[in-house]
């Protein structure tokens, strides 16, 4: 007999999903240097904001846009728009539009 499905709590009230694919082709390009990934720099942003636990950051496969020197991210409670994140964009900027107000 297959076990039952089990739910686990959690802290996040949020996901913010990366493309890997975009993440790898930028080699960096964030943070105070330019040199940190996307989701190492929100990361960051994040914990200095407090809110690392409140937030998970999944970086994902292709979602079919391929942006010229940009990441794509979207938070998981709206997928009905992907974001197009230019390398250089402070996180700070990232997240406000990413998080929910």
């Amino acid at each position: 007999m297959p076990h039952p499905i089990q739910s686990r709590p959690t802290p996040w009230t949020t996901i913010i999903l990366v493309c890997g694919k975009c993440s790898r082709k930028l080699d960096g390009g964030f943070g105070p240097d330019g040199d940190d990934s996307f989701r190492t720099a929100v990361k960051d942003e994040l914990a200095e904001r407090g809110q690392r636990r409140a937030v998970r950051i999944v970086e994902t496969k292709c979602f079919g846009l391929c942006p010229k020197k940009a990441v794509v991210a979207v938070n998981a409670s709206a997928p009905g728009q992907l974001l197009t994140i230019p390398r250089g964009t402070r996180s700070g900027d990232a997240l406000s539009q990413l998080l929910p107000s």
